[in-house]
C-alpha cells in the first residue's frame, strides 16, 4: 500500500521543510545564514580537502550535521525532484570525496585538529557516530537519485573501519557511545 502525503496537515509540513527548513539549514552549514553562529560544517570539509585554508571549528561531532542534512534533503528529493538541491548535494559530495584520506578515513575533527588521536576513544569521540550519519545520508541520496559517488565514499570508509575495529587480534576492541554506526551499516548493507 502506498500513501501520498501531499495535502492537509502533512502536506503543509512537507512544504515547510522543502521551502524553508532545508534551504535555511544549508545556509547555516555554508555559514551564510544572517545572525547565526557559524557552523563551519562545509568549511571543515573544504579545509580537509585542501580547498580552503583554516582550522577546524565546531564540536567533535560536527561532521554528523552534514550527513543529517543530506539525508533530509534526499528525502525531499524523493517527494519532489529539485535540480538545484541535487546540484548542491553533488557539490558537497565532491568536497567529501576530496577530503577523504587515502585509507578511507573521513572525519574532519581528527583530520584537522587531532590526527594522532584517530580511533583512540570509540565511546566519546563520535567517529563512528559521524560515520553513521554520513552513511545514512549516502544511502538516502542513492535512493533518491541513483547516484553512487557518496555511497562509494562511505563504503570505502566502512572498509577502513573494518580494518581497524573488530574482534580479531591487532584490531581495536570497543563500541561507540551512540548506536548510529550499527543502524547505518544495516542500511548500507541493504542498499
Amino acid at each position: 500500500m502506498q500513501y501520498e502525503l501531499g495535502h492537509g496537515f502533512w502536506g503543509q509540513r512537507i512544504a515547510q521543510v522543502n521551502e524553508k527548513m532545508i534551504p535555511l539549514q544549508l545556509q547555516i552549514l555554508k555559514d551564510e545564514a544572517p545572525d547565526t553562529e557559524p557552523s563551519h560544517a562545509i568549511e571543515n570539509f573544504r579545509i580537509a580537502a585542501g580547498l580552503a585554508k583554516g582550522e577546524f571549528y565546531g564540536m567533535v561531532f560536527q561532521d554528523s550535521d552534514m550527513g543529517k542534512w543530506i539525508e533530509a534533503a534526499s528525502y525531499q528529493l524523493m517527494l519532489k525532484p529539485d535540480d538545484a538541491l541535487e546540484k548542491e548535494i553533488d557539490a558537497i559530495v565532491d568536497i567529501l570525496e576530496k577530503a577523504q584520506m587515502p585509507d578511507g578515513y573521513l572525519n574532519t575533527w581528527f583530520q584537522l585538529k587531532e590526527p594522532e588521536k584517530r580511533w583512540t576513544n570509540l565511546v566519546e569521540c563520535h567517529e563512528l557516530y559521524c560515520f553513521g550519519h554520513l552513511t545514512e545520508g549516502a544511502v538516502a541520496y542513492h535512493q533518491a537519485t541513483g547516484k553512487t559517488k557518496f555511497l562509494e565514499i562511505m563504503c570505502c570508509y566502512a572498509v577502513h573501519i573494518v580494518s581497524v575495529i573488530g574482534p580479531e587480534e591487532g584490531k581495536l576492541h570497543g563500541y561507540p557511545g551512540h548506536p548510529e554506526a550499527e543502524l547505518a551499516l544495516v542500511r548500507l548493507y541493504r542498499e
